[in-house]
């Protein structure tokens, strides 16, 4: 068996074709065919053959919806906590970026925050408490983000069905989460007052 131009594609002599091999020019520079699966800029769809919007399962998009608001209440989180050690940085005069080259979990984000609100005023001890405070409430808040988003299984009505680091099976429901997202704007609102 050869390929359509029975020619080798490096050499340009005729070479057999292994059964299962795809006849056809291949695309260039290993990119995926044009399928109906993809977007219209040629990446591939996240949820192929899954539409977000379902067929009448409301409960399931307002699950969803939770979910993305917990994961972003986070990324907001990171980003003012971020912001608001950049501008203290700068009033001490140090310039750097926050982070360097890696991304900083939000425990180092915390951590250099508690020490940037002691350099400021050594005598401020209710600031370093709301800092102990907030960092507290992130650890746990953390953990059920870990069980929230890389545990999540299906959904359940208005629930989430997860399982947690020991494979346990935990049905987290759909107020809990919008309730977690909701601290997470409030621990970013008290951050950004410090």
């Amino acid at each position: 068996m050869h390929d359509s131009n029975r020619t080798s594609a490096s050499i340009g002599i005729p070479t057999p074709v292994d059964v299962g091999t795809p006849a056809g020019n291949p695309t260039p520079a290993g990119e995926p065919p044009n399928r109906p699966d993809m977007l219209e800029d040629g990446e591939p769809g996240l949820f192929q053959g899954d539409d977000m919007a379902g067929d009448g399962d409301i409960p399931d998009l307002a699950v969803q919806q939770a979910i993305g608001r917990i994961v972003l209440a986070w990324g907001r989180l990171e980003q003012s906590t971020v912001e608001k050690l950049t501008s203290m940085r700068h009033a001490f005069g140090d310039v750097r970026a926050v982070g360097g080259r890696a991304r900083p979990t939000i425990q180092k984000l915390l951590a250099e925050l508690r020490a940037l609100v002691a350099m400021r005023d050594r005598h401020d001890k209710q600031a370093l408490t709301v800092i102990a405070e907030i960092d507290g409430a992130l650890q746990r808040i953390a953990q059920f983000r870990l069980l929230v988003v890389d545990g999540a299984q299906g959904v359940e009505g208005d629930a989430l069905a997860c399982r947690d680091l020991k494979n346990g099976e935990r049905i987290v429901p759909r107020a809990m989460i919008e309730g977690e997202a909701a601290r997470l704007d409030e621990i970013r609102a008290r951050i950004e007052a410090l």
